[in-house]
């Protein structure tokens, strides 16, 4: 339980931080700064370089060196210091609308149109941290989405192909193993690389929220006609239906709380794949295209090894994906037992 409570902290963290990115980022996600092009990350001191404790913490900027792309010197130049709670102007018309925005952290006044980078720039100059919570706004809420329609859809036909029985189930359950006998991955991007590429973002978010949705329920379907059949067989279902009670009642009240739980773990189960879908389906250019921020839009600047090796924190979002998937497969193996006994005990009432 302590784990759970520790992934669930975690989940909760990552909740905050990408729905108020705009005040956790140190600056608009599309600002391009053409001097700083893949800067390292810039890494917070509270110590000054003689070594004594200094209670305004700061920044040390690297020289870029002249006439070559991404280089800079292990000398610092400068050392800047962090504000609290400032307020920037941004870019008008941005995708991320930061402008006037209120930010954690910022660039002393004397410092005027410069930001920290604390994970670094990517090629164009553009903040890497601010970035990572803007991207990760845009493809956790397209993939939430997905997975709820998915959910949904699934609980839908899995209950009526588990509760009717008969030419419906076989009817749904022959569409489900068409479906599950197709890589869902390679149908996604073969179906989405279909449609024109030449549209809006939102647009795109669109589509590919359909598309995953329209692709990911077979499975949950499956898993939750299943367990409509087993609770359809128990003993105070038959009492039920042999006290008239209308096929509606029976969904309603008994059947239905019964699979919340199966809903609930294919739900968590669901999310993770679709972030990495909707991760290589901007990576391929098939997904979220520019203003809009996504993980996999992120990751398309580092496609060859030489990127990844020369500057690392370009895969920062392979690094953010990888303690949050764990937590989210942590909290689908949270024993849920409790919710269908209360449900019950409250339909009985």
């Amino acid at each position: 339980m302590t784990v759970s409570r520790a992934a669930g902290g975690l989940l909760f963290a990552c909740a905050l931080l990408f729905m108020f990115a705009g005040f956790f980022a140190t600056t608009d996600p599309s600002t391009i700064d053409p001097e700083l092009p893949c800067l390292p990350p810039e890494g917070i001191h509270f110590k000054s370089p003689s070594g004594n404790p200094q209670w305004r913490p700061y920044i040390l900027r690297r020289r870029s060196v002249d006439g070559e792309f991404g280089e800079y010197s292990k000398l610092h130049e400068k050392q800047i210091p962090i504000e609290f709670l400032v307020r920037t102007a941004g870019q008008s018309g941005s995708a991320a609308d930061s402008g006037g925005d209120l930010h954690l952290f910022g660039i002393a006044p004397n410092h005027p149109g410069d930001s920290p980078h604390f994970l670094g720039t990517d090629e164009y100059g553009r903040d890497v941290w601010s970035r990572l919570l803007f991207g990760g706004r845009t493809t956790i809420a397209i993939s939430l989405a997905a997975a709820l329609s998915a959910s949904i859809l699934a609980i839908i036909l899995g209950l009526t192909a588990g509760f009717t029985g008969w030419w419906v189930d076989a009817l749904i359950m022959r569409l489900v193993e068409t479906m599950m006998s197709v890589p869902w991955l390679y149908l996604l991007l073969a179906v989405r690389a279909l449609i024109p590429l030449r549209t809006s973002p939102w647009t795109g978010v669109a589509v590919s929220t359909a598309l995953m949705a329209a692709i990911g329920w077979a499975r949950p379907a499956r898993v939750l006609r299943g367990a409509a059949i087993a609770v359809r067989e128990r003993s105070y279902v038959t009492l039920a239906r042999a006290g008239g009670a209308s096929r509606w009642h029976l969904i309603r009240w008994h059947i239905l709380p019964d699979i919340l739980p199966q809903a609930n773990t294919q739900f968590t189960i669901l999310l993770p794949q679709f972030i990495a879908s909707e991760v290589a389906l901007s990576y391929f250019g098939l997904g979220v295209g520019e203003p809009l921020v996504s993980w996999g839009g992120m990751l398309a600047a580092a496609q060859h090894l030489s990127s990844i090796v020369e500057y690392p924190w370009l895969m920062s979002p392979v690094w953010a994906m990888l303690p949050l998937f764990f937590a989210l497969h942590l909290v689908a193996d949270v024993d849920s037992d409790k919710l269908p006994l209360t449900m019950r005990a409250f339909s009985r009432h």
